[in-house]
């Protein structure tokens, strides 16, 4: 019975984590099955990658094509080296953000979206009412943060696929991804978003080129991502902690996404110098002592 309970739970999650993959993209849903095929017997599961990446190719351009191999090699590799699930993250995350930066200089695709790639979504948005202008000025906002809104892409993508690797292998296998990823930025990466907020500000006061305004407001469209984490994994931490504010949580996220999510990122930051969830463990030591010194006396 229990046997078939823990498969239910297996096979839920890898739906899920495969359904996110696709929603991310169809380059990280093949990537993280290229990466369990290479997992096995490479005899067997090359070729039908191989397969894969062509079709990411097809339909997601070179760039697309690039990703899925980068990120199912890396995972794949880390696997059978033995990685912790962290470090398979950074070194996965980081190598498709190269990959996708270096390639966006020559080709289309995550970071350097143009006017010819959203062609085909202007009669879409005109077929829903939407007048020119205001397709003229989305169109134009997402070229500007196109860097930033691809990069963050990538890293969520290559964070998903990677999941979703880890969920279509056995953890019973020896060849697997273990571990649990407790990701914090370092304190001084903190002072990046901060020196572009203070870019942003002083641009009322002086002059500052446009490319310099562009990349500092890019970089902040990035490092709400991985702030976002942080802070998600601070409110998660703390939701273990107190299960009756779950309720709250939820109806919270519900009625109020861009409130959330901009509290998110800044506890991610503030995280970064603060460490709250050091703080919850050590409230829930202390509380898990005083529980026992009671029923002791």
């Amino acid at each position: 019975m229990r046997t078939q309970i823990d498969t239910k739970k297996k096979r839920s999650r890898q739906i899920l984590l495969g359904g996110l993959s696709l929603i991310t993209g169809f380059p990280f849903l093949a990537a993280g099955v290229s990466a369990a095929l290479l997992n096995g017997k490479l005899s067997r599961g090359l070729p039908i990658a191989a397969v894969i990446i062509f079709l990411s190719w097809y339909l997601a351009g070179f760039q697309g094509a690039a990703i899925t191999t980068v990120c199912a090699a890396v995972a794949a590799i880390s696997a059978r080296s033995g990685f912790s699930l962290l470090k398979t993250l950074y070194l996965s995350s980081g190598l498709a953000l190269l990959t996708g930066g270096l390639l966006s200089m020559g080709f289309p695709g995550f970071m350097n979206i143009g006017a010819e790639e959203l062609a085909p979504l202007r009669e879409v948005y005109l077929s829903a009412g939407l007048e020119t202008e205001t397709i003229d000025a989305v169109f134009e906002l997402i070229t500007y943060y196109s860097p930033g809104i691809g990069a963050a892409h990538i890293v969520l993508g290559s964070i998903v696929s990677l999941l979703f690797f880890r969920a279509l292998s056995d953890k019973k296998n020896s060849v697997t991804i273990h571990g649990t990823a407790k990701f914090r930025m370092h304190w001084g990466v903190a002072w990046i978003p901060i020196i572009c907020l203070i870019t942003l500000l002083l641009d009322r006061t002086t002059t500052i080129s446009d490319s310099v305004l562009r990349i500092s407001r890019n970089i902040l469209v990035f490092s709400s991502l991985p702030y976002g984490i942080e802070g998600l994994q601070v409110v998660v931490k703390w939701v273990k902690g107190s299960p009756g504010m779950l309720f709250m949580l939820i109806v919270s996220a519900i009625f109020a996404p861009p409130v959330i999510l901009g509290g998110l990122i800044l506890l991610g930051i503030l995280d970064t110098w603060f460490d709250y969830r050091k703080k919850i463990d050590i409230r829930i030591e202390r509380m898990k002592n005083e529980g026992s010194s009671d029923q002791n006396s």
